[in-house]
């Protein structure tokens, strides 16, 4: 019962997890979101020293304070995620902290205190842990997108209570109190759907936030309301609709990620004001008549294309619920997104464009980003969308003389892109200074403030051939009539740091190095088109030292009253290893499955797994008889990692016309494989430790240690990736498995 019982908290902590970041991305703006769930994760190393200190206190092992300890964590995920639903926003980034620490604390109690008193069976009980979190990533997934995010948080409850019987069946304890406790909670899944909607929709929070994209509206003396909520487990999305305001309604992704949905009738004469629009300029030109359009949003995308006579459009959204939105108000919009000409994919627009054995005369991506929101911040997340070989990707896919454009939001955005174009051009063969000949750029609006010009939402339009003297002039004719304002031109307009380019005055190294900001375009290794920090992010700079300081400030006293820093040095080792493969790993595979939250869900289900069952079998002989020296499991870590980091492209490239569930089943095997070995240096660890009477007690310690370790390995990890590559994190992840095989059994006990 014990095994089971670590197995249900297990996936009840994992489901918190994933619901804290997912209410935290709707409540905070993306990189705030990723500093208070890493912060809210080192509760679990809180955990393990309470749990030491109450082993100070007595020797007896009391059963009840597992059982105990489970019924709190059921209590504390309704308690923690109620108040953080029913509080209006607080400017106070430490009240949400507290409160999402509070479940973490419990499970790294629990957790702590089973694997202290049953060491001697660690490798069944990681195994039970990690079983756990790997089906905990995949019910997360179902259920988010099924249940949505209420009954989620009732589930995580059940699951937890569940536990809380089968231990108390165990010891005999309280089984009627639990079992009324959980028909409690299993009452609170069947609430009729449109309370649970209204529940869903009032979140006070989100609702108040005055940075938010409602209360923005709401501070600008207009009146708003919300006519449309759906959770899942990509985002929140709304619909907002302003009072006064019967053209238009705003699509929201997590309160802040706007795109226009506008009123249509639905007849085509009704699109001609639609043509003085910036968006409009690439169906100004040429042949129009297949069109791709990813990230379409609201369906305002539709519309230029529809007004620029396209007979063809698909239109690929990541964000289904969008998508949802868009046909909830068919009878506003004209049902866009049903129309003969329209077909919608709700999937990642780089992974259809890869697999796609079509041709378009224009491929448009406006304001993407607002549709590709990650979790953990713009700057901080992976966007596939914007690479060298994204660019590459785009251009393959479209016609002789056909069209590729960017709307962006600023001059950040359009100096990177324009970056990213031209490199890829010159790949491509084309001498630099012929690039610029092949693109076009615009403005919707120049402002000048403090002194410096603000370029707000440039397009920049780039072609397979040269611009024609032709296409110049038309385009710029249609510029002037919408009042839109050229920044680059081929022929008719050849001013600025492309005309510098074509005369060979800038190179490109120039031109990327010539900003205040990091113009350096990204690539599929190093994703991160958001990034324009020069140097590692400060936000994860601040997020890593001050973890490792209160990892330092919390551990160190017990360590060296235990005099246990090589015990220390070995469980640090593990959870910042396992961290640096982990994360670029999943991220790896983001690209290859089509959508970040397949590959979190299903690549780290399937290393988990594989981990748990690596971990049941550490002490087989044929693990551990090699070398009192060297410990072969963590060797073969850093070797299969090696070998992975060296074959996935290739094997990539020999799968990539395989069904997304064969790709799902492929990359499960294959961290499955690499998980199996890195399951087991921490059973062991443990193992070792339960067999010494004198480091028996700071179990614990360790397990807490390890837990805060893995949070600063995650932080390094993407510290390492957003400035040399998933590759080189994976590289530094593999040494450290070797420098852990070095670390003896006597090592591990030595003093």
């Amino acid at each position: 019962m014990i095994l089971v019982s670590i197995s249900l908290v297990s996936v009840s902590l994992f489901i918190y997890q994933v619901i804290l970041n997912r209410i935290y991305s709707a409540l905070f703006w993306y990189h705030y979101t990723f500093l208070i769930t890493s912060f809210a994760i080192f509760g679990l190393g809180i955990g393990g020293i309470i749990a030491y200190n109450q082993r100070q206190k007595s020797e007896d092992f009391k059963t009840h304070s597992l059982y105990k300890a489970i019924f709190l964590l059921s209590i504390s995920y309704i308690f923690s995620l109620g108040i953080i639903y029913i509080l209006p926003f607080q400017n106070n980034v430490l009240i949400y902290l507290i409160l999402a620490t509070l479940p973490f604390i419990i499970g790294g109690y629990f957790f702590s205190t089973v694997f202290e008193q049953f060491g001697k069976i660690s490798n069944k009980l990681y195994f039970a842990d990690l079983i756990g979190s790997g089906f905990g990533s995949i019910i997360v997934l179902l259920s988010l997108n099924n249940l949505g995010i209420y009954r989620t948080v009732i589930l995580i409850c059940i699951i937890s209570v569940i536990a809380w019987l089968l231990l108390n069946a165990q010891f005999k304890k309280k089984i009627l109190l639990s079992i009324g406790v959980l028909a409690v909670f299993l009452l609170g899944l069947f609430i009729p759907n449109k309370y649970v909607y209204s529940i869903e929709q009032n979140f006070i929070g989100f609702i108040t936030n005055k940075t938010k994209t409602l209360g923005s509206i709401a501070k600008s003396n207009q009146k708003a309301k919300i006519v449309y909520t759906k959770w899942n487990a990509f985002s929140r999305t709304d619909v907002i609709k302003v009072e006064g305001d019967n053209d238009e309604m705003i699509v929201t992704i997590d309160g802040t990620a706007n795109a226009p949905m506008y009123r249509f009738d639905g007849k085509k004469s009704s699109l001609s004001k639609y043509k003085d629009d910036i968006e409009y300029l690439p169906f100004s030109f040429g042949n129009n008549h297949k069109t791709l359009i990813i990230g379409p949003g609201g369906g305002r995308d539709i519309l230029y294309a529809l007004a620029g006579n396209s007979k063809e459009i698909t239109g690929v959204e990541i964000n289904t619920s969008s998508i949802d939105a868009v046909r909830h108000f068919k009878e506003f919009n004209g049902d866009i997104y049903n129309r003969p000409e329209v077909k919608i994919y709700g999937e990642d627009g780089r992974n259809f464009v890869k697999k796609s054995k079509e041709k378009y005369d224009v491929i448009l991506l406006s304001l993407v980003m607002t549709n590709a929101s990650q979790n953990i911040g713009y700057a901080l997340s992976e966007n596939y969308l914007f690479t060298v070989e994204a660019i590459e990707d785009y251009m393959n896919h479209l016609t002789d003389n056909g069209k590729l454009a960017f709307l962006a939001h600023d001059e950040e955005d359009m100096s990177k892109l324009i970056a990213t174009i031209l490199r890829q051009l010159n790949k491509k063969g084309i001498a630099i200074k012929d690039t610029p000949k092949y693109m076009a750029i615009f403005a919707k609006e120049v402002q000048l403030m403090h002194g410096k010009e603000h370029i707000h939402y440039p397009l920049i339009i780039v072609k397979n051939k040269p611009f024609s003297q032709l296409e110049s002039k038309k385009l710029k004719e249609t510029a002037d009539k919408g009042k839109i304002i050229p920044l680059y031109i081929p022929y008719v307009n050849d001013t600025g740091p492309l005309y510098h380019i074509k005369e060979g005055h800038l190179t490109l190294v120039q031109f990327e190095n010539g900003f205040s900001f990091s113009a350096t375009p990204a690539t599929d290794d190093k994703p991160y088109f958001y990034d324009f920090s020069k140097g590692v992010s400060p936000v994860l700079v601040f997020i890593f030292f001050f973890i490792l300081l209160g990892s330092v400030i919390l551990f160190t006293p017990i360590i060296s009253q235990e005099k246990a820093f090589k015990p220390s040095l070995y469980f640090s080792s593990l959870g910042i290893g396992y961290m640096l493969i982990e994360i670029p790993l999943i991220q790896k595979f983001i690209l290859y499955l089509g959508h970040p939250v397949l590959a979190f869900n299903y690549v780290l289900a399937g290393l988990l797994i594989g981990s748990g069952i690596g971990a049941y079998f550490s002490n087989a002989k044929a693990f551990n008889n090699l070398s009192n020296k060297i410990y072969l499991p963590a060797i073969l870590v850093m070797v299969i990692n090696i070998g992975l980091i060296l074959s996935l492209n290739l094997i990539f490239k020999m799968t990539s016309d395989f069904s997304l569930v064969s790709k799902i089943l492929i990359a499960a095997i294959l961290v499955m494989i690499q998980g199996f070995f890195m399951g087991m240096p921490f059973p062991r660890g443990i193992k070792i430790l339960s067999e010494n009477k004198k480091k028996s007690k700071i179990i614990p310690v360790m397990w807490g240690l390890n837990g805060a370790m893995s949070v600063v390995g995650s932080v390094l990890s993407i510290m390492l990736s957003m400035e040399f590559g998933f590759t080189i994190a994976m590289l530094a992840g593999a040494l450290l498995y070797g420098l852990i095989s070095l670390q003896s059994k006597n090592l591990v006990i030595a003093k």
